[in-house]
């Protein structure tokens, strides 16, 4: 009885230990599990095409009331961050090919999600649909709500078992983020930094003025939607784009060496104001 006291220690130790393993990403069983599933949504017709999603974004309105946002985060938020993509043919063989991947996240349980405007209104090819990190994919059936000068767009997905994440209040400058989102198909990677400044872009002729939340956090191509999150677990702005800094320009292109790159995100407010 004493010898079997002694061992229980550094069994319940090796229990622990083998609980707090890593979730491990497999980036090919991943783009795999997009391009099977989606490519099934594309051959069942059965849902609108991502071409005529990004027309869809001209007339949609600026807001959508009536959602039920959670109050919190899951443990793991990565598990409530989706890839976002569409599908198309070569024309060369019989199989479906990704188009280029971005990141979405999840608003509610039964399949609202959020990304970038500028996700959507890129989009071409045969249906368009998201992964979640266990590769269960869903196929985009609508555009809720689009702005175009704040770079959102708000979604439904055909789900009622997502794991969404809760938008937090204003992050204050050199507040801690972290950013979960797809750089160049490195899928589900975690960067963190704080928030730099917020600050706000004049009207174009193309869109109106907005306010943008700039961060330290790294981030890349693919990275656009995915939601940056606060030490609560908490979404306080979503990514949006970069601008890089070089030494000296002639006539408007880059010269000299790169100096720095401004992460620009989408901040909170402008999310929150087309949930009303």
């Amino acid at each position: 009885m004493a010898s079997s006291v002694k061992f229980l220690p550094l069994v319940l130790l090796i229990t622990a230990l083998a609980a707090e393993e890593p979730f491990v990403v497999d980036d090919n069983k991943l783009i795999l599990s997009f391009e099977n599933g989606v490519g099934a949504i594309a051959d069942s017709k059965e849902h609108i095409t991502a071409d005529d999603l990004a027309k869809a974004l001209k007339d949609a309105p600026q807001s959508v009331a009536g959602l039920k946002l959670p109050d919190a985060s899951p443990d793991d938020p990565a598990t409530g961050v989706y890839m976002i993509g569409s599908v198309y043919k070569c024309g060369k063989c019989d199989r479906w090919h990704p188009g280029g991947i971005a990141s979405a996240w999840a608003l509610t349980t039964d399949g609202v999600m959020a990304s970038n405007f500028h996700v959507f209104e890129k989009a071409t090819g045969a249906a368009m649909g998201v992964c979640d990190r266990d590769g269960k994919t869903y196929p985009i059936v609508e555009i809720l709500a689009a702005d175009k000068a704040a770079d959102v767009a708000i979604f439904r997905v055909k789900a009622d078992d997502l794991k969404p994440l809760a938008l937090g209040a204003p992050a204050e400058i050199g507040a801690g983020i972290r950013v979960i989102s797809h750089p160049d198909r490195r899928f589900f990677m975690q960067t963190s930094g704080e928030v730099s400044r917020y600050h706000r872009q004049p009207a174009r002729k193309d869109k109106g003025a907005a306010v943008w939340m700039s961060i330290t956090a790294d981030y890349a191509k693919g990275s656009s939607g995915g939601p940056v999150i606060d030490e609560a677990g908490k979404v306080v702005g979503m990514v949006s784009s970069t601008q890089s800094i070089y030494y000296e320009s002639n006539n408007g292109q880059p010269k000299g060496p790169l100096q720095m790159v401004v992460k620009n995100c989408v901040p909170a407010s402008a999310i929150r104001a087309l949930l009303k």
